[in-house]
């Protein structure tokens, strides 16, 4: 039984296998079609399966050349060649190869010799007589370039070379080497407050490569840092036009957008940013403020609830969802989103002080007297604490205590008339007695 199903599985085997000329048909329709690594894998099988098979060799050839590789063009070359000596086109090809190793191997002693100048002009010579070889040959002449320290040209050679060939992968990588160079020593300038010389090495990033957004993005924060917002709006907009997908770019031209006053503008730019990554609490959160500040409640607190969603536990969402309760004079609901708020983080001080306002207003006085006490343990200067506590001091009885906070809040321009008012209810309470 054993023996009936290996003899099944050979017959199998052998029905269903490849002939040589099958797999060579394969092998050069997808060359034809531009699919080289595909091409050069059936070619291979092809002469795998006859090792005498020439033009499959041949073919082979075609695919190493498409790819640059002059080694194994040759030796496909003279495998072609050495099973079909009679065939005058692998003779012919074989001498056009070697002519252009040689003009290859003379360009490359110039660049290794330390002489680019003549390595690039025996490079373009190259691409000017080997058509089947431009892409390689832009390359190497980029490279040349880089060698004399001109990036610039280099980069033009590199982005020619990618554009002849779009699969070649040597010239993306040496321009993404090239601009990533400039852009960390931008960074660098930037980080040591040398604005001036960062903005040149990113300009000279995107005369190496156009699309290179993070230059633009930086370029906008330098803008931002000096003040500039309309020229940051550009940088900003090229940002998110070379990479729409870029979501620290839509966040940083909505903050633009306000600070040049264009609320709508900048919704738009936060909308996109949280389209580009649902997660970002940042631009959800902003996105609030400026409805809040519009006097647009209900879509503010909309976009907070929707950042809480994303992160419970950013305690700063829960205090400005508190602070629109407050103003809605809705009291049990801010008492809930500010508590949640100082919970998360006990740095909030001016939840602290919302809290304690909505505590008195419900008449939890006690309450109302601990969280403005928190407030000013962490801003012991901050006057709309004192009132509050005067006010929980006054409701408690004490009003001595009541007074002293007063006093500290009265120390503040903006809160001086309120607690003036509170002051004289104290100390002169007759004016205050209803008839």
């Amino acid at each position: 039984m054993k023996k009936t199903v290996l003899i099944a599985i050979w017959f199998i085997t052998i029905s269903t296998a490849q002939s040589s000329d099958q797999l060579f048909a394969e092998g050069k329709k997808l060359f034809e079609d531009g699919f080289f690594p595909e091409a050069e894998s059936k070619l291979l099988a092809a002469v795998q399966a006859d090792p005498a098979a020439a033009d499959a060799h041949f073919f082979l050839s075609k695919v190493y050349l498409r790819q640059y590789d002059l080694d194994k063009t040759r030796e496909s070359l003279r495998n072609a060649i050495e099973y079909d000596k009679a065939n005058q086109e692998y003779r012919d090809e074989f001498d056009h190869l070697n002519q252009l190793a040689s003009s290859m191997a003379n360009a490359m002693r110039s660049l290794n010799g330390g002489d680019p100048d003549g390595a690039i002009t025996k490079f373009e010579k190259v691409v000017e007589d080997y058509p089947e070889f431009t892409a390689a040959g832009m390359y190497y002449t980029g490279i040349a370039y880089m060698r004399s320290d001109q990036a610039s040209e280099a980069s033009k050679y590199f982005r020619e070379a990618m554009s002849f060939d779009p699969n070649y992968e040597r010239p993306r990588v040496a321009l993404k080497g090239l601009t990533d160079r400039a852009y960390n020593e931008g960074n660098q300038l930037l980080r040591r407050g040398d604005y001036e010389g960062a903005e040149e090495y990113f300009t000279e990033v995107l005369r190496l490569n156009p699309k290179y957004y993070q230059a633009y993005f930086q370029l906008g924060y330098l803008n931002t840092k000096l003040g500039d917002y309309e020229l940051a709006l550009v940088n900003y907009k090229k940002t998110v036009e070379m990479n729409p997908g870029y979501t620290k770019g839509w966040f940083a031209l909505g903050l633009t957008y306000q600070r040049n006053g264009d609320y709508d503008s900048a919704i738009n730019a936060l909308d996109s940013a949280v389209g580009a990554d649902p997660t970002n609490v940042k631009a959800l959160v902003q996105k609030a403020k400026i409805l809040m500040k519009q006097g647009d409640y209900k879509s503010a607190e909309g976009a907070y609830n929707q950042a809480i969603q994303v992160d419970p536990s950013y305690g700063s969402a829960y205090a400005d969802l508190g602070q629109i309760y407050v103003t809605q004079e809705r009291w049990d609901d801010a008492i809930s989103a500010l508590s949640t708020a100082t919970a998360l983080d006990t740095r909030l001080y001016k939840a602290w002080f919302l809290l304690a306002q909505s505590q008195n207003v419900k008449g939890s006085c006690d309450d109302a007297k601990e969280s403005s006490r928190s407030s000013l343990d962490v801003k012991s200067g901050y006057a709309p604490a004192h009132y509050e506590l005067g006010i929980a001091e006054i409701c408690l009885g004490n009003k001595t205590a009541a007074l002293a906070s007063f006093e500290n809040a009265r120390k503040d321009r903006s809160w001086r008339k309120n607690a003036e008012y509170e002051i004289d209810k104290i100390k002169n309470p007759e004016k205050y007695r209803n008839p």
